[in-house]
């Protein structure tokens, strides 16, 4: 089963860069492979967004962390049940 993540690739300079909501069947230790459009010996190409590419020098990576995170549709489901506890409330305050 396919799970979310955010994936996390910090450079030795401090600077991140964040690829949000990536969808995996890999192990968490793995995830990284899919953040990456391609990845080499020495590079790792990164999608960032629709407009914006990031290549990475290997050696200067220190860190990636991988986080699970909600996908799209426990969002949604989670944001409905919270609308509909405020709605609920309300209507039991009379309003």
């Amino acid at each position: 089963m396919s799970k979310y993540y955010d994936v996390t690739f910090h450079e030795l300079s401090g600077k991140t860069v964040v690829k949000r909501e990536i969808i995996s069947d890999k192990e968490p230790f793995d995830v990284w492979e899919d953040a990456c459009v391609s990845f080499t010996e020495d590079v790792f190409n990164i999608r960032v967004n629709e407009d914006t590419f990031v290549s990475l020098n290997r050696r200067f990576v220190v860190r990636v962390d991988v986080e699970e995170v909600d996908g799209p549709v426990d969002k949604k489901i989670k944001r409905h049940d919270e609308i509909m506890g405020v709605v609920n409330t309300l209507s039991n305050m009379g309003f």
